[in-house]
């Protein structure tokens, strides 16, 4: 059996790395191609070299995915996507929409708010139904904090 604190620990991580599916999907082209063009249009507003974001974007959303849905490297993975979000933030012009996420525009409170949840798991790891915990005893001693 397991207490509160391992079913807590799965279920917002379990969460939080499904919610990317929709984001790195998009942005790989997998929900077709005017989600595709919406988003590359997105990019070609905000950088010179809107192809290679949106690549760069996509692959730290498909690993958020990965790290959190299933605990592999949940601590690398915390503060991959926790920087992700952060930087998501400054460019998608959150910042400059005020803190209520539910302003025009989406405020900056939504985006911190799951970079600071996500940032708990640098503490906690993936937990005991996480990859990681599968991959203890295999890691060399000097690697073992990527799987704590």
């Amino acid at each position: 059996m397991f207490g509160n604190r391992e079913l807590h620990l799965l279920l917002i991580r379990v969460y939080i790395g499904l919610d990317f599916i929709h984001h790195f999907a998009e942005k790989f082209g997998l929900l077709g191609d005017k989600a595709y063009q919406d988003v590359l249009g997105y990019f070609t507003s905000v950088t010179s070299s809107p192809e290679q974001m949106l690549l760069l974007a996509g692959l730290c959303e498909f690993g958020a995915f990965v790290g959190f849905t299933f605990g592999l490297f949940t601590r690398v993975a915390a503060v991959g996507t926790a920087l992700y979000l952060t930087i998501a933030l400054f460019m998608g012009h959150h910042n400059t929409m005020g803190f209520t996420w539910a302003n025009p525009g989406g405020g900056w409170e939504y985006p911190a708010l799951w970079a600071f949840i996500c940032l708990t798991y640098v503490l906690t790891g993936g937990g005991r139904f996480s990859l990681d915990r599968l991959l203890q005893p295999h890691v060399p001693n000097a690697l073992k904090w990527l799987v704590r």
